[in-house]
């Protein structure tokens, strides 16, 4: 199921708005470091097509945040990662002071505690946008090849599409490519693009 080019601009304006509110928070987390969130690519694909756009971007071992969320339409979020960049992630926000050994003992935590800001405020803008509420479960953690850790993000099935968002993560010391996606079956699909197409007309009344 693809989306039409209107959609498509109205879901990526929603999400930079999303990733901007994300990026402040972040932003005071880092101790008041710059950080510039945008989504400058957004688009539909199957499983397949993501495997080979975080492969082709982030190599073959990735760290993946997920997490479920439910409201007008349900799905699985993620937001993906190669694991040096995960690495880089959790030294931003944990600070330099701290040793090594220290940050790979919380890295999954910090990992995660990204992965939440930045998916639930994309999730907030959404919701947002058509007016209701979307509620989202605690987020998970997942490291290894990326094939393994997609297909069991997706349950593997073809009936699920995926809607992709290239995220590009700009600081002073560190310029970052991840990658969301958010997992639909077709229902939640459907339902999605019909909250969209509300959303539109409601525009077009006032």
């Amino acid at each position: 199921m693809n989306l039409s080019e209107t959609h498509a601009d109205l879901l990526k304006e929603t999400f930079n708005i999303g990733v901007g509110s994300a990026a402040e928070a972040l932003s005071e987390i880092a101790g008041g470091e710059e950080i510039i969130l945008t989504v400058p690519q957004l688009r539909m694909m199957t499983l397949g097509d993501l495997g080979r756009q975080v492969r082709d971007v982030s190599g073959e071992d990735i760290c993946s945040v997920t997490e479920t969320f439910r409201g007008p339409f349900s799905g699985k979020a993620m937001m993906l990662y190669s694991q040096r960049e995960s690495l880089e992630l959790v030294r931003l926000m944990l600070g330099d002071m701290i040793p090594v050994e220290q940050i790979r003992e919380m890295e999954g935590e910090a990992l995660c505690e990204v992965g939440n800001i930045v998916l639930n405020a994309c999730l907030a803008a959404m919701a947002d946008m058509i007016g209701s509420e979307i509620e989202t479960d605690i987020p998970q953690l997942k490291v290894g090849h990326f094939e393994k850790v997609l297909h069991q993000e997706a349950v593997g099935s073809d009936e699920h599409s995926i809607l992709y968002l290239r995220m590009d993560f700009t600081m002073a010391r560190y310029q970052l490519n991840g990658h969301i996606g958010f997992v639909f079956d077709l229902n939640s699909m459907t339902s999605l693009l019909a909250c969209l197409e509300n959303y539109l007309n409601s525009m077009l009344e006032m």
